[in-house]
């Protein structure tokens, strides 16, 4: 090995690392730099002086690399994590059911095994360094687990250090906030090129070894290359222009080099160059002729000392390049006739050695791909696609999918492919002889809609659906129809469900009559059921979740019931639907179970503890959020824990720990860190704005939420209705009105869906804090009319909202109806404290005074307002308090001015008291009804603080006659 030569610092950082690690302080270090920079060498030096157990894999420049090779390389001689990666690239814990959700939540499960197998070795051995060699080229599995690896790292007995080309503003994956430093290596200052140079060739010319570390740039890559070909140089004997030129590159160097070798050699590396940076002495011996493997390697070993191979080491039949970027040179440099002879005769010899060996037909159909002859590559991708797939590698199975679908497209012939056994593939009839012409191109279609779908390409999933769909309806296959009706899920986009919308019923109406199986029809009535409920087509909605349910109930298949349910709950869930919401949980819970799928066990708890607040069962809620928060702790899925954070926090915030609140949802918004899913980014403004509008204080709103305004026309009315509420709480009133008056008019004309109901939710602060007296008529009769029976309203994964009849009661008196007000005031306060919301308590108390002054009734004002300002006070609510203070005002001068303390309708109502009428009969006249004149004379007797009918008659007479 080359001497190693500065970098003392990065040395120091290493070892510094690694005894944390040994301590149980694990890191993740990423050694960023340049190419040839000399990333790999400075970990070697630190692997090659310690006794701790030291694991190496490395991702390779090569198409056919398998999903997680450099995983698999580094634990193999790791019992425990070898069978772990062997199970997560095997895909066993995916079922042929999952969603996007399901497969994030099955891959995340596999991959916590693998996490608690190195944490267990590594406990076991007293420290373990894992390196992971060319990050830049590793595949998004790879990325993956590394970035869960580095997640949990900070408690392990683990170093791993990944070397990756570029600066630190190019990793391929983001580090995560913790458990991960970068390490960058800058060149070698000119000391450090001078003494790598004078340790590799002695005697050498000082004035030359100043010119050479000029020229390299501090490059250790390109130092090294020149002590091998510019010796003579390098020690004045020669002048530069000789051989290697002035100012010569890389390129030139290794030509250089590949002379100094001899032409025997040089045609080795040169075929040797096809396989990648590294292969086994057999397979070049392969390409080479029938000359034996050690005739090879003595072939090759002048290529040594020339710098451009490492020879193999001992036991060890893998020969390497000096470098990748020597590779790269030399195939660069192989003529397109011999490359292209050289890859065929590379697919011939590795195609026995793939039987049964998915891991290797990448490499195969790469070597068939690039010598022209892509239809004989089609099986062997199609198994590495495969491969891929079971591994969740999806962004790497999708190229392989586009060269098996372009070359059955072509209708290209494949030679005889022998080696692919019967059990490789699912979707082809794989045996021995097995060519494109019996791959299932619907299959293949398919698998990469799912691919796209999952990697997040949706658009172009739905037209690789629609293609899938229409070979299935070529081929008579109703059952392919119906599986592309079902890939993509969970999307609202309005255009994406009218697409899926088509294919359900395509799939439910196949032309020839032939229909999917039972348990696939009830799935694609179940995805109809939810496209429609996304393009607004409530009614039939309802009817085909309804159809499905049942179908499903009686099919018993419990994976299509699930399907089923969620559809339904997706239709049906409103206010006043919380017992069939609470029914179709309960089975859910169930059935989840059976299935093993947790997020129907998640998706279940949180529709029944939404419906538990519902119905102010605050014991039930609480009872559902626990067992989802133990969900979380068993599992450790993050969408579950991220639905376990947002629902205790919106309980906090129910609850007035304002600061409890925030930390949580400031928990749950690092859970989702990396999520690609804009709507939690919109969910977590939600539940700020929702704080800051309770608090009334725009400091809860987050630094960037002015940054949504840019684009508010594009938004649906939910999140307008967010925006609007965040822009009246910032005081920038007229803006609110503007935006508030675009949702307030989508709104109006709802059907009653979940996001029209969401959206409603924000409009009873905005036309109250807006002053909007019609508005408030129109949202107070959406409100009444819409939560129907419910009692309480909000949405765990937002914010809780208490009670309805608060909300009536606030809206009341913004329409200049207090007496109308008082009473919803007075069921709001008996809800919010069954649910202990103390902010709402405050709230209705507040409210209640201010109507209670409207009305007359000043000492009971009183009473309301000292209550409502304490705990304003005690929960810290400025906006509360503020309000407090203009009410104490405008109490303090009715009592001074007043002398009447009754409004308009009770001086009528005392009027006919006066003139001894009944009840009944003073109803009759004001057109009223018998129980409100009952309240009325009520309200009256505690205003004037009289204890009958009769005393009322007797201070009537004397005011009047004053």
């Amino acid at each position: 090995m080359d001497p190693f030569v500065g970098r003392r610092d990065e040395v120091a950082r290493l070892r510094r690392a690694l005894a944390d690690a040994r301590a149980g302080s694990g890191l993740l270090l990423l050694v960023s730099g340049p190419a040839g920079i000399g990333k790999t060498r400075l970990v070697e030096e630190l692997t090659d002086t310690t006794d701790v157990d030291v694991c190496w894999g490395a991702a390779t420049d090569d198409a056919g690399m398998p999903a997680l090779w450099p995983w698999a390389r580094a634990v193999r001689f790791l019992p425990g994590p070898r069978a772990a990666i062997a199970a997560l690239r095997s895909g066993q814990p995916r079922t042929g059911y999952a969603s996007a959700e399901d497969e994030a939540a099955a891959t995340f499960v596999a991959e916590t095994a693998v996490v608690d197998a190195l944490a267990e070795h590594a406990r076991a051995a007293s420290g373990l360094l894992i390196v992971i060699d060319n990050l830049q080229w590793a595949d998004q599995a790879t990325l993956r687990l590394l970035g869960r690896v580095a997640a949990e790292i900070r408690r392990l007995h683990l170093l791993v250090i990944a070397t990756v080309r570029n600066g630190p503003d190019r990793l391929p994956i983001p580090p995560p906030p913790t458990g991960t430093e970068v390490v960058s290596l800058e060149p070698l200052g000119p000391d450090d090129s001078i003494a790598l140079l004078v340790s590799a060739v002695p005697e050498a010319d000082p004035a030359a070894l100043r010119h050479a570390a000029d020229l390299s740039g501090g490059s250790p890559l390109y130092l090294r290359t020149l002590s091998r070909v510019a010796a003579d140089q390098l020690r004045g004997r020669v002048t530069w222009d000789d051989t290697v030129g002035a100012a010569p590159q890389l390129r030139h160097l290794v030509a250089a080099a590949m002379h100094a070798a001899g032409p025997a050699a040089a045609r080795a590396v040169e075929a040797f160059s096809v396989l990648g940076p590294a292969a086994d002495a057999a397979m070049i011996a392969g390409l080479l002729g029938t000359e034996p493997v050690e005739v090879t390697v003595e072939r090759l070993m002048p290529a040594v000392p020339a710098g451009l191979i490492e020879g193999p080491a001992a036991g060890d039949n893998r020969i390497r390049f000096a470098h990748e970027l020597v590779r790269d040179v030399v195939y660069a440099a192989v003529s397109p006739t011999r490359r292209a002879a050289l890859h065929r005769r590379a697919a011939e010899i590795l195609q026995p050695l793939a039987v049964a060996r998915a891991d290797r037909a990448g490499a195969v159909a790469r070597h068939w791909a690039r010598c022209g002859e892509p239809g004989r590559a089609v099986t062997w991708a199609v198994a590495a696609a495969r491969a891929a797939l079971a591994a969740a590698a999806f962004d790497d199975a999708i190229p392989y999918l586009d060269v098996a679908l372009a070359g059955l497209d072509a209708g290209l012939d494949a030679g005889p492919d022998a080696g692919m056994d019967a059990g490789m593939d699912a979707g082809m009839d794989a045996g021995p002889e097995a060519g494109p012409e019996q791959a299932d191109r619907a299959e293949l279609l398919l698998d990469l809609a799912r691919a796209q779908y999952l990697t997040g390409r949706i658009r172009e999933s739905v037209a690789t659906c629609r293609r899938a769909a229409e070979e299935g309806e070529r081929t008579g296959r109703a059952g392919i129809v119906a599986r592309s009706a079902i890939v993509v899920q969970g999307i609202g986009d309005p255009d994406i469900n009218v697409a899926l919308a088509d294919l359900c019923r395509r799939a439910l109406a196949p032309p020839d009559g032939d229909e999917p199986a039972p348990e696939l029809r009830v799935r694609v009535q179940a995805q109809l059921a939810c496209a429609l409920l996304e393009t607004g087509d409530l009614d039939e909605a309802g009817t085909w979740s309804t159809v499905a349910l049942d179908a499903a109930a009686a099919g018993g298949d419990p994976n299509a019931e699930l399907d089923a349910i969620r559809a339904r709950a997706a239709v049906v869930w409103q206010p006043g639907a919380g017992a069939e919401v609470s029914s179709l949980g309960e089975r859910a819970i169930a059935l989840a179970e059976v299935t093993g799928r947790p997020l129907a066990k998640l998706w279940a708890h949180v529709w029944r503890s939404d419906a538990a607040m519902h119905r102010a069962d605050l014991a039930a809620a609480q009872e559902e959020i626990a067992a989802l928060q133990a969900l979380a702790d068993r599992t450790d899925l993050p969408l579950v824990r991220w639905h376990a954070l947002r629902r205790n926090a919106s309980m906090a915030g129910l609850f007035g720990d304002f600061a409890g609140c925030r930390r949580l949802a400031a928990k749950a918004e690092r859970v989702a860190g990396g999520w690609q899913d804009p709507s939690v980014r919109y969910t977590h403004l939600a539940q700020a704005v929702n704080l800051a509008l309770l608090r009334r204080d725009p400091a809860d709103l987050p630094d960037d939420w002015a940054d949504h305004l840019d684009d508010v026309e594009r938004y649906p009315p939910v999140a307008r209705a967010v925006l609007a509420a965040a822009l009246l709480v910032a005081g920038r009133r007229d803006e609110a009105w503007g935006l508030y008056q675009t949702v307030a008019s989508a709104v109006a004309a709802m059907r009653h869906g979940y996001l029209d109901v969401a959206a409603l939710a924000f409009l009873p602060d905005l036309a109250v804090g807006l002053d909007d007296a019609a508005g408030c008529h129109t949202v107070r009769d959406l409100v009444t009319r819409t939560y129907g029976p419910t009692v309480a309203v909000g949405a765990g994964t937002v914010f809780y909202r208490g009670s309805v009849a608060r909300i009536v009661g606030e809206l009341d008196v913004g329409c200049g109806d207090p007496a109308a007000a008082v009473p919803h005031f007075e069921d709001g306060l008996r809800v919010d404290a069954r649910l202990g919301a103390r902010p709402y308590l405050a709230r209705g108390r507040m409210g209640l005074a201010g109507a209670l002054m409207d009305t007359g009734d000043l000492p009971a004002a009183t009473r309301a307002l000292r209550a409502a300002a304490g705990e304003a006070r005690r929960l810290d609510m400025p906006g509360l308090l503020a309000t407090a203070g203009r009410l104490t005002d405008r109490l303090a001068a009715l009592k001074t001015h007043v002398v009447d303390p009754l409004s308009a309708r009770e001086r009528e109502v005392v009027t006919l008291v006066a003139r001894a009428l009944p009840n009944r009969e003073i109803a009759r006249i004001l057109v009223l009804s018998e129980r409100t004149v009952e309240s009325h004379v009520r309200r009256i007797l505690a205003k004037t603080q009289l204890g009958s009918r009769a005393e009322l008659i007797r201070w009537h007479l004397e005011n009047t006659h004053r």
